[in-house]
């Protein structure tokens, strides 16, 4: 055969292996796409920290649930996306005692315990959130927001209020308590230990940092 002729034909030969093995492709002839597989959580986890951010908080949670309605069974910190899951989620819980109002936003069979309607289920979920927000917290090497959210969680939990206390003490000493939830967190705390003009002044510092004026009175 005559070399250029045998050139020709395995040039034909892989083009043609190449048009049916090629998977990320339109159509053998035509312009040639590649296809990504993008993982939907990622948007999802976006749009839940964007609620959380802007105080739709059982919004948030839902969409976490939904999304991801197995999370208590995944690793806090087994992807990064997964730790900021889990962190929307926890922070919901805590601020909202244990007990989520979403069941109208999530499907039955993801209810589990969150919607907190004994008071083992809303233990069960504060507890949940105070080892989530203590995991976060040690991966994001106890950055200042990640451990005045674990203090809001460990608050809700008598076992470990004074240990959230001290963790918020030294934050607000510091001036490094980043939200007004943690605030008003302090000043719930300080109330429990007789420290009215403590209070009065971690409120003072929650109404500062506030969008709305409910945030501060909630619970504090």
């Amino acid at each position: 055969m005559n070399p250029q002729l045998k050139k020709n034909v395995v040039a034909v030969a892989l083009a043609a292996f190449a048009c049916v093995h090629a998977a990320p492709a339109a159509a053998c002839g035509d312009e040639w796409y590649p296809v990504y597989e993008v993982d939907p959580r990622i948007k999802g986890v976006d749009r839940a920290e964007d609620k959380l951010d802007d105080g739709k908080m059982l919004s948030a949670a839902g969409l976490i649930v939904r999304m991801i309605p197995h999370i208590k069974t995944l690793s806090p910190t087994k992807t990064k996306l997964i730790q900021r899951a889990h962190r929307v989620l926890a922070v919901t819980v805590a601020r909202y005692d244990g007990a989520l109002p979403i069941g109208k936003e999530v499907p039955d069979y993801a209810h589990g315990t969150w919607l907190g309607k004994t008071e083992a289920d809303r233990a069960q979920n504060l507890a949940w959130a105070a080892t989530t927000l203590r995991a976060v917290a040690a991966a994001r090497n106890d950055d200042p927001a990640a451990r005045t959210e674990l203090a809001e969680a460990l608050a809700r939990v008598d076992s470990s209020r004074a240990e959230a206390r001290t963790i918020l003490e030294e934050l607000a000493g510091k001036d490094l308590i980043t939200s007004a939830d943690g605030y008003r967190t302090l000043a719930m705390l300080r109330d429990g230990a007789g420290d009215a003009a403590g209070k009065q002044a971690a409120l003072d510092r929650c109404k500062a940092m506030a969008k709305t004026e409910s945030t501060c009175s909630a619970r504090a």
